[in-house]
């Protein structure tokens, strides 16, 4: 980005105390790794909320901030500054009084941007009042622009006049060809790719439905519906998208996975895609894998009290397995990613087996598994042992020969993180036992199992505080008072009832009342007497006492707890926790 803040932003923020000077150096570093500015990859990482950045460049660049959330500028106003202009130097007309245009700017320094809508000003007869806005501000106004029903609805309309119905059964393979590269067809699968990237989402689904193709995407872990197109251009946007894949246009018979590398926000984003035949049609499905978002601490991913020092402690033993566990998209992989951080240090060599690389982690070594080739995560673990490892992670315990391989290497006096699926922390016993690792190897090679979901943050923006019905009070009453680390005074109103909290849905959210995500979660020891349980046969009744014993919180009471202090509602812990 041309004349950016470049680094005064992240100085001033050193100077403030809200980074440290290690951290500011970490910044430089990935930053130019990344290709990205470092005041840029510090939004992106959001340590720093993104309202307290936006007040620093007032204060630094002496402008006013202005809170955009909401707003719906006049389309006149609007199109003042064009879109491309906008769109390249993030910035945007909001109002005007008189002759005065105020526009409102993300990066203050960069001069380029504060030449352009001057001299687009000047053109107009206008004066410029500049502004700081905030990132999802700024995003907010340029979305006005099109928006994706907009961008959808000129595209599928080019799409139509050109190439509806698609032609013959016979010449269907050339045609989808000439389609998935023309531009209608090209603009439209972009338009869906950026509103995934600009909306942090984790997927996108195209799916065929009877008479439609319909948009969806999860965000914050809920699938949402946001487009619906005619069914006869599904063939072309699947050609278009396998086409961006190097996938086989005429091979629809069989699954197909691939990678997409696209440039959005002048940062390059990967999507993994698989692209699954169905009854008559195909439907792909595409995961945003953004190299350059933030690898998170344990603090920050919501990990608290007695069983994060748990983690820590097990964390830093010279060797032994720790297993992150729970259902597909419930955070495993971040949470390897985080502990990875937490023990990366100069002295040690880590090497990592990954289906896909999800984040590049500064010094460490990081491989990809190429199954298709014969390099999977059991050969690759053969070959690492030669590569003089300290730490290995190997991103999902698979098959028994995977298992038997970890087990071993967590033997042999390396430290071992993977991930397996089962429902809780005690489940990865029986499943490690299920996948042939006598039950004497697995409690002399396990340390830690933590087990976690992932639920939605309310936002902070609508909070408001609720009173649950009476009975569903006095149930949660009765399963926390065994946990010694919760006081539930502290969370009672005046006339003794429990206080609950709950989001009413503002511009910020989406109307939605939550923003963002955290982690419930439980972290089971393997302690000598868990040891004695085990190979005794892991009778459910000693299992238990076991629990109580190392004051073990469970994962659906760390989620009432959580619910309590207002990180989330109790809804979202009954529909990710309750078994």
């Amino acid at each position: 980005m041309p004349g950016e803040t470049k680094n005064i932003i992240l100085k001033f923020l050193v100077d403030k105390g809200r980074l440290s000077q290690p951290q500011y150096q970490s910044f430089l570093v990935e930053a130019g790794e990344v290709d990205l500015a470092p005041d840029v990859l510090l939004e992106t990482k959001k340590i720093i909320p993104e309202e307290e950045i936006a007040q620093a460049k007032s204060q630094v660049y002496n402008l006013p901030v202005v809170d955009l959330y909401g707003v719906n500028v006049d389309r006149k106003v609007l199109q003042i500054i064009p879109q491309e202009t906008a769109e390249n130097y993030q910035i945007v007309a909001f109002t005007q009084e008189g002759d005065v245009l105020k526009v409102a700017i993300l990066n203050p320094g960069d001069f380029k941007a504060r030449e352009a809508v001057s001299f687009i000003a000047r053109q107009r007869n206008l004066k410029v009042e500049l502004y700081v806005a905030s990132t999802s501000a700024i995003k907010n106004i340029l979305a006005q622009y099109t928006g994706l029903a907009v961008e959808v609805e000129e595209a599928v309309g080019a799409a139509e006049a050109r190439f509806a119905p698609v032609g013959p059964a016979g010449k269907e393979a050339v045609t989808l060809e000439e389609i998935s590269r023309s531009a209608p067809i090209a603009k439209l699968v972009g338009s869906i790719l950026k509103y995934a990237v600009d909306n942090a989402a984790s997927d996108v689904h195209i799916e065929p439905l009877a008479d439609k193709t319909r948009i969806r995407y999860r965000i914050d872990g809920i699938l949402r519906e946001t487009a619906v197109l005619p069914s006869h251009l599904h063939s072309a946007i699947i050609s278009r998208v396998k086409v961006m894949a190097d996938l086989k246009l005429d091979e629809t018979r069989i699954p197909q996975d691939g990678r997409i590398g696209i440039v959005v926000s002048k940062r390059r984003v990967d999507l993994r895609v698989s692209v699954f035949p169905l009854l008559d049609r195909e439907k792909a499905v595409m995961r945003i894998l953004d190299p350059a978002r933030r690898v998170f601490s344990l603090e920050d991913l919501g990990f608290w009290g007695d069983g994060a020092r748990t983690i820590e402690k097990n964390l830093t033993r010279p060797h032994g397995l720790v297993l992150i566990t729970g259902p597909t998209g419930c955070g495993k992989t971040t949470t390897l990613y985080a502990a990875l951080k937490r023990i990366n240090q100069p002295g040690v060599n880590i090497v990592t087996l990954e289906d896909p690389i999800e984040y590049f982690l500064s010094g460490v070594n990081q491989s990809q598994t190429r199954p298709e080739i014969g390099y999977t995560f059991a050969s690759g673990l053969r070959s690492i042992i030669r590569q003089d490892p300290d730490i290995i992670m190997v991103g999902e315990i698979r098959d028994n020969e995977t298992a038997d391989l970890a087990t071993h290497a967590a033997l042999t006096g390396h430290i071992v993180l993977s991930t397996l699926h089962t429902n809780n922390a005690f489940g990865a016993v029986p499943r490690l036992i299920d996948m042939g690792i006598e039950p004497f190897l697995v409690v002399s090679s396990l340390n830690l199992v933590v087990a976690q979901r992932l639920v939605r943050k309310i936002c902070p923006h609508c909070k408001q505080e609720i009173v649950l019905p009476l009975t569903t009070e006095r149930q949660i009453e009765q399963e926390l008072k065994e946990v010694e680390t919760v006081n539930l005074s502290d969370f009672r109103q005046k006339n003794g009832r429990l206080k609950f909290y709950r989001g009413t849905g503002c511009s910020r959210c989406d109307n939605e009342g939550y923003r963002g995500r955290t982690c419930i979660f439980e972290a089971l020891e393997m302690t000598e007497q868990m040891q004695k349980i085990v190979v005794s046969g892991c009778e459910i009744e000693q299992v238990k006492q076991e629990f109580k014993r190392q004051k073990m919180t469970e994962m659906i009471k760390d989620g009432y707890i959580r619910a309590l202090r207002g990180e989330t509602t109790l809804e979202e812990v009954l529909r990710v926790a309750r078994e």
